[in-house]
């Protein structure tokens, strides 16, 4: 029977999990911003919402996994 994640020693889990950075992408900045356009379109117009690129792949003068990371802050 396997392990379950949560027994895996880290080696295990990235041998597993491959983390694989890259350099920066100008194209990421791109891809936020369609992201945000579509959430937009979804979320409620009349909230006070702010959608943020955060994460590696929003600072470019560093290496990143080519994951687009977003937050979207909602009132309570």
């Amino acid at each position: 029977m396997p392990k379950k994640l949560s027994e895996m020693t880290l080696e295990e889990l990235w041998e597993l999990f491959p983390i694989f950075l890259t350099e920066h992408r100008a194209c990421w900045k791109e891809w936020f911003t369609e992201e945000k356009s579509r959430l937009n379109r979804i979320l409620p117009q009349n909230q006070n919402i702010r959608i943020s690129h955060i994460g590696s792949t929003s600072v470019d003068t560093i290496w990143a996994k080519p994951i687009i990371d977003i937050l979207v802050e909602l009132p309570d």
